[in-house]
């Protein structure tokens, strides 16, 4: 039954009236000095001659703090670990006030390089005991554990207990991976590695790992552990940083989350339940940090689905970025890819649960919507609510004692040789640059903003491990930092929001209830948080949860879901209050729903077909181009291609892959067809087609844009092509129906604009061919065919004299303006939405109806409707997305310039952004003089390159005289047509988690109202910007009230992951389906339900 502590009610009221320390601060947290709270530890490293940077690169790690009540007096106390330095143990006498008893605890340790530690009762006997990892140099390195005397001292016994691993340890965590009721160890190793080990070591090392180089499982006996970590499937070798326990799909068994270092991969460990685990990293993500340090684990967004959050060392400050942070090698990258790792990016990882189908979890990263991508040197990230507003927000410490990145010193001294006795003089000069660790206040929409100067948490620092904990039991969460060469930190909270702490009594082998989960349901939201103690980066939490309730006055239930599967409920509960649940008073629970049973969406086998890209490099020639554009197609067209009223399709291909023919059978089945011109038309690239009765004859012929970005430019082998179909399902390739457009296209589209009773065309040219960002042509054609056959003209200029329209990549026809006659809509990559009203069969572009300049965007798709039922045509466009390395604020553009800068008779892009109101180059200073030579002798070092603007770099008059495309908004976007404009609204945050290629519309939940689903990602871009592979596609529901409202993955059962290029309705059996057609990749159906 429910309990309350009095004691600690009384405490917490009496907080809540007057400030613990007679202190107040108009800051979230306020800094306490040592002299106030007794806490002085300072993790000081003794450099000298045998311990320095170049004999131990590890050596700036840090240390980590583990918080938890040792004396069971209701006050948590802090153990810090020290590398040089003797770890310490503070209790906790309230009041925020601390007595150091590292010596008569018997806790300090010896001369061993101390890293992680985490408090636990492994004993069970009431009393938490301390799991201290060990790392170093050299020396003995077993992991130590320190039990609890239940007298404020310690004894070590990790031998005893057969937990002294002897590996180079980072952390350990405890979990009850086989469910038998006792905990287990994780222990996480990094075995040291040279810094430049290329990735065909790892893969080896990954094979043939010694017993001190791999992390370790142990099993809790009893009495004892036994290593069982081959058993359970978890013998490999990564350079660990972190091992991090959730139950990542619902199943009710903890999984583990491995964070590692460098190439090597990360571990997504899912629990089989049968004691081993299966690593589903590639499977479950479709990207992950390339520098992989702490992470935590938690419900970011209240969903009841665990997200998790992993740190790398991306700067987010211009000058710190090119100056010491490491730029992204494309052979090391690929060879990580090739090797069979992931996709690994240099900057944070923020991993949105979409969808658990089956035993996987499937996540997204948003780390850039969200706004946390970039946090410099970063360590410890800590999901909790300290605001207690009923979400969680995001606390980072970063830091580094030395820039070990820094490329001028390096560089330098890499000239010079140097001998054993002076390399304590190289690490000192090493450069040195304190900065702040990162707060994050979560804005309730999957967004962050940046609160550390507003809450107070902006001194700078070299921070590595940190942790939180309620340590004068107000009801918040203080922070604690462990900083090398500066004393720890406490933060007091000064958050007046309401709360309500859970504490769980469980049985006798897990006493504080490790592993379950906790549900707060409130007035305006519902909360989940699951136990474990290990978080962020070599540190733990205490074992209880804080939910912050904000300023909601009722607690409507608390459900605790323990490890064993039993549950407890408990209803109407008050707030500011602590509320214990004990395991005895539990029923047995039913298995965790990983879903929504009444889906609208159900992924299902038809068809297998996959698209196979040619092997091309566009950077070759075009050394900074943003992205690859020889990898755009397929599209895929479907309609009646023999005849019998039933849906057919056709899909693109390669360079070097014949265009493919699917013809359904009456029982919902396809076969594949081919025709004569089928292998000698493999040389082209397929973009765009269109089934179409271009000659009235009652079947469907097919238009196939050419495109493509490994030709050159006017190459015959981009013209367009047109098949005639004979009316019994096959086509014949006719050669002379089109003009001799030789413009390398994208999109295309029919309307009878004219009104002659026969389909024209609008075809949107992409890019000339090796020249980006210069545009192809694009061209209306008139149907002109006549008996004699189907013919296609450009369209005079006097009808329609916009050929250089920009980089189009999509259009649509529609009668914007309620005359009766078809207008022209068309969008593209760096252009402004171009209107070309149709005055009677002659177009004029129309910029009366929106601000041009606000418009510019990089769109690529683009429907109309009447969504709001109000008589007019509304728009739906999408655009590159928010969840992307490119950025726009107001009216800090992201821009790319186009000259020949250094005068080589070539042209030059030069892609630029605003950081801090200036405009710098996007690019560092090694790949800008990969393309201009020029650069490397004008700013003779990375330090000045660093600071330099776009104008000191290439210079205003050469600026002022390039082709300029600027982008104000990246947003996907909903015009509603007002009458006489559009206003634009920016579509739900689930649709910017990356670009949205294709838009399609149906009624898909039958109201009346047209939705939509969109589905997109850019897996083409170049490594040094993280590819856009945020979205699974999202079904988006209209209502009159609402306006569009996307519905989520676990909800619509809306799954499209991949490269998506294209997308189209089909019918199966009477049954509507989606085709997604992606970039090398298979094709896949969609069933609506």
């Amino acid at each position: 039954m429910k309990k309350m502590n009095l004691l600690l009610l009384t405490l917490i009221l009496l907080c809540a009236l007057v400030s613990c320390n007679n202190t107040s601060d108009d800051k979230q947290f306020t800094l306490l000095t040592s002299s106030q709270t007794g806490v002085d530890f300072i993790n000081e490293l003794k450099e000298n001659n045998t311990m320095n940077y170049f004999t131990y690169p590890y050596i700036y790690m840090g240390g980590g703090v583990s918080v938890g009540d040792i004396n069971n007096d209701n006050l948590d106390d802090i153990f810090f670990t020290g590398n040089m330095a003797e770890n310490r143990l503070y209790l906790n006498k309230g009041n925020l006030e601390f007595d150091d008893i590292t010596s008569s605890a018997g806790v300090g340790g010896n001369d061993k390089w101390y890293t992680g530690s985490t408090m636990v009762d492994i004993n069970n006997d009431g009393y938490l005991d301390i799991y201290v990892s060990v790392a170093g140099l050299d020396g003995i390195k077993n992991n130590e554990l320190l039990i609890n005397n239940g007298d404020n001292t310690f004894t070590e016994k990790a031998s005893e207990y057969g937990i002294d691993d002897i590996g180079n340890s980072v952390q350990a965590t405890f979990l009850d991976y086989d469910k038998d009721g006792d905990l287990d160890l994780y222990v996480a190793n990094y075995p040291m590695t040279p810094f430049d080990a290329p990735s065909s070591y790892y893969y080896y090392k990954m094979q043939n790992s010694e017993d001190y180089e791999t992390d370790n499982l142990y099993r809790n006996d009893g009495l004892s552990f036994t290593r069982v970590t081959e058993d359970a499937g978890l013998r490999t070798y990564g350079l660990t940083l972190s091992a991090t326990v959730g139950d990542l799909n619902n199943d009710s068994y903890p999984d583990i989350y491995i964070s590692n270092d460098f190439s090597s991969p990360d571990f997504m460990y899912m629990n089989n339940g049968d004691g081993t685990f299966t690593d589903v990293v590639k499977e479950s993500t479709n990207q992950t940090s390339f520098y992989g340090m702490g992470v935590d684990i938690a419900d970011f967004n209240n969903d009841q689905y665990l997200d998790y959050i992993q740190v790398d060392m991306d700067a987010k400050d211009n000058r710190r970025s090119k100056a010491n942070m490491a730029s992204m090698n494309p052979d090391l990258f690929w060879s990580t890819v090739n090797y069979g790792f992931h996709y690994q990016y240099m900057h944070n990882t923020l991993q949105l649960n979409r969808r658990i189908e089956g035993d996987k979890p499937f996540f997204s990263n948003i780390s850039r919507l969200s706004g946390i991508s970039s946090t410099d040197w970063s360590w410890g990230p800590l999901l909790a609510d300290f605001d207690n507003d009923g979400w969680k927000d995001l606390f980072i410490s970063n830091g580094t004692r030395r820039e070990i990145n820094n490329k001028d010193y390096f560089n330098e001294i890499n000239l010079r040789p140097m001998s054993n006795d002076s390399l304590l003089y190289y690490t000192k000069q090493i450069p040195s640059e304190a900065i702040s660790n990162f707060a994050f206040k979560n804005n309730k929409d999957l967004t962050f903003s940046d609160v550390s100067v507003d809450w107070g948490l902006d001194d700078k620092n070299f921070s590595n491990g940190a942790t939180y904990a309620d340590l004068d039991n107000d009801g918040d969460l203080e922070i604690i930092v462990n900083n090398i060469d500066q004393e720890a930190q406490i933060y007091k909270n000064n958050s007046t929001n309401n709360f309500v702490r859970v504490k769980l009594n469980g049985d006798g082998n897990n006493i504080f209830g490790i592993d379950s989960r906790v549900y707060v349901e409130t007035e305006n939201s519902i909360q989940m948080q699951e136990l474990t103690m290990s978080r962020g980066f070599q540190s733990s939490v205490s074992p209880y949860l804080n939910f912050g309730i904000g300023n909601d006055e009722t607690i409507k239930s608390i459900k605790v879901v323990w490890s064993n599967g039993n549950s407890e409920e408990l209803k109407d509960l008050k707030i500011n209050s602590i509320i214990e649940f004990d395991i005895s008073n539990s029923k047995p629970e039913s298995k965790l729903e990983n879903g929504e049973s009444n889906l609208y969406f159900e992924n299902v086998d038809i068809v297998e077909h996959k698209h196979n890209e040619n092997e091309y490099n566009d950077y070759i020639k075009e050394v900074l181009l943003p992205h690859e554009n020889s990898r755009l197609g397929p599209g895929i067209a479907i309609g009646d291609i023999n005849g019998d009223k039933i849906d057919d399709f056709v899909v693109g291909g390669a360079k070097d892959q014949p265009t493919a023919f699917y013809i359904q059978k009456s029982d919902g089945t396809f076969y594949s067809k081919s025709f004569g011109f089928s292998k000698e038309h493999a040389k082209y690239e397929d973009m765009d087609m269109i089934l179409e009765d271009f000659d009235n004859d009652g079947d469907n012929d097919l238009y196939i844009v050419s495109g493509g970005n490994e030709f050159e430019p006017n190459s015959p082998i981009l013209k367009d092509r047109l098949y005639i179909n004979n009316g019994k399902g096959s086509f014949n390739f006719s050669n002379s129906s089109l003009p001799d457009n030789f413009s390398s296209g994208m999109r295309v589209t029919s309307s009878d604009y004219d009104k002659d009773g026969d389909m024209d065309l609008f075809v949107g040219g992409r890019v000339v061919p090796g020249n980006y960002p210069l545009p192809a042509d694009s061209f209306l054609l008139e149907n002109i065919s006549d008996g004699n056959g189907i013919k296609f003209r450009n369209a005079n200029e006097s009808i329609f004299s916009f050929k250089e329209i920009g980089l189009v990549t999509s259009s649509v026809w529609t009668d914007y303006n309620n005359d009766g006659w078809t207008d022209l809509i068309v969008v593209g990559e760096w252009t402004p939405i171009k209107f070309y009203k149709n005055n009677e069969g002659r177009f004029s572009e129309d910029k009366s109806l929106i601000d041009e300049d606000s418009t510019r965007g990089w769109w690529y798709d683009i429907v109309a409707e009447d969504f709001d039922k109000d008589g007019d045509i509304d728009l739906v466009i999408g655009n590159l997305g928010n969840n992307y390395k490119y950025q726009t604020s107001g009216d800090e553009t992201f821009d790319i310039f186009y000259n020949d800068f250094d005068k080589n008779n070539s042209g030059d892009i030069v892609l630029s952004y605003f950081n801090d109101g200036q405009q710098y180059p996007l690019r560092g200073r090694q790949c800008s003089s990969d393309q201009i030579p020029a650069i490397k002798t004008k700013f003779q070092d990375y330090d000045a390159f660093s600071i330099a603007t776009l104008e000191d770099v290439y210079g205003e008059s050469d600026l002022d005289n390039s082709l300029h495309y600027f982008t104000k908004t990246f947003s996907s976007v909903y015009l509603e047509n007002t009458g006489n404009s559009f206003k634009m609204n920016s579509l739900p945050t689930l649709t910017q988690l990356s670009s949205i290629n294709k838009i399609l519309k149906k009624d898909i939940d039958k109201d009346g109202y047209m939705d939509i689903v969109v589905s997109g990602n850019m897996f083409n871009s170049e490594v040094e910007t993280p590819r856009n592979d945020g979205s699974v596609g999202v079904y988006l529901k209209y209502t009159p009230d609402s306006g569009f409202e996307a519905v989520s993955t676990q909800k619509s059962g809306l799954f499209i992951n991949g490269d998506v290029k294209d997308m189209e309705f089909i019918t199966l059996n009477n049954t509507d389906y989606i085709i997604s057609a992606k970039n090398d990749d298979l094709i896949e159906f969609t069933k609506i339900k």
